[in-house]
């Protein structure tokens, strides 16, 4: 089966064509890309201009980046009601947890801001334990079990907590997203579970969004009413 990935949740979007699990073509847009504007040129590149063929598109659906998941999940969502090809949704943190070989717990963390982040727990069977979660590192730290690995782009700003309680991955490459693994995850859950309605595909965002918030507390300040 052909499948297009799509991983727009970090800073780092990417997008991806496989055929099962074997990667046929992969395009990243790099850190500090603009997800809006490099998606569609990128799946253009990947499936050299022919869409036909495709029998599922994967992608991304959070927690992560408000807009980036937005852009995902629009084109995820316009590609499946437009062609008919089946959608699958998978977490953008058991994506980062794929890139971690071996069987030990595992821990993802993504910056989330606001002194928060978004965190999953998997058992030494990558086995979900815990999340996904909107939660203060110390939170998060505070269920690890020492011989936890901890991955994910949250160690930039929340290393010093999480790796008092448990081990950390400095590999960064390791940290982020890809869209190859959102395209082997896509496949085994399109396999259990069969495709989504792409009407009903929504992003996973956990928590209000910043703007929101911002916005809510200024009409609320003082003077308001």
């Amino acid at each position: 089966m052909r499948i297009l990935a799509i991983e727009t949740s970090s800073v780092r979007g990417s997008v991806a064509l496989l055929d099962d699990d074997r990667l046929i073509a992969e395009k990243a847009f790099g850190e500090g890309s603009r997800h809006g504007r490099d998606l569609l040129p990128c799946v253009n590149e990947v499936l050299g201009g022919d869409p036909k063929g495709l029998g599922l598109v994967a992608v991304s659906a959070g927690p992560g980046s408000y807009t980036g998941l937005r852009v995902g999940i629009a084109f995820a969502k316009t590609f499946g009601a437009e062609t008919g090809v089946p959608v699958a949704s998978v977490s953008s943190l058991d994506v980062v947890a794929a890139n971690v070989p071996g069987r030990w717990p595992l821990c993802v963390v993504v910056d989330a801001r606001l002194g928060q982040v978004y965190a999953a727990v998997y058992d030494e069977a990558r086995t979900k334990i815990m999340g996904d979660v909107a939660a203060s590192p110390g939170e998060v730290a505070s269920k690890l079990r020492p011989e936890t690995r901890v991955v994910g782009d949250g160690l930039r700003r929340y290393r010093e907590i999480l790796a008092a309680a448990a081990k950390v991955v400095d590999d960064e490459s390791l940290w982020w997203p890809s869209a190859v693994s959102v395209g082997r995850l896509g496949l085994a859950r399109f396999k259990e579970a069969g495709g989504e309605d792409p009407h009903n595909l929504v992003p996973r965002y956990l928590r209000r969004p910043q703007a929101e918030v911002k916005w809510e507390k200024s009409r609320n300040g003082p003077g308001r009413k």
